[in-house]
């Protein structure tokens, strides 16, 4: 498995190309914001998405983030 960090103007456009993000990157060490590709069952993800830490596309992150007073700096990306 390879992760990958890229900055939100990259990842913009593998976002936008389909590819999906595994964990967005905060600034706030202690947010773990989740992505679609992160391979987390249907029912666990249902619920870290009800609390705000799971996010199925960039501008649902960015608005979780901004609840908890965070910014988006990148998207974790990875290829199994």
């Amino acid at each position: 498995m390879i992760i990958n960090l890229l900055d939100l103007a990259e990842a913009g456009e593998r976002l936008d190309a389909g590819e999906q993000a595994y964990e967005y990157q905060t600034d706030n060490k202690a947010l773990r914001l989740l992505g679609p590709a992160c391979g987390f069952g249907a029912d666990y993800l249902r619920r870290l998405r009800g609390e705000g830490l799971y996010a199925e596309t960039l501008d649902e992150a960015i608005a979780h983030a901004r609840t908890k007073n965070a910014a988006l700096t990148g998207v974790w990306f990875v290829k199994r």
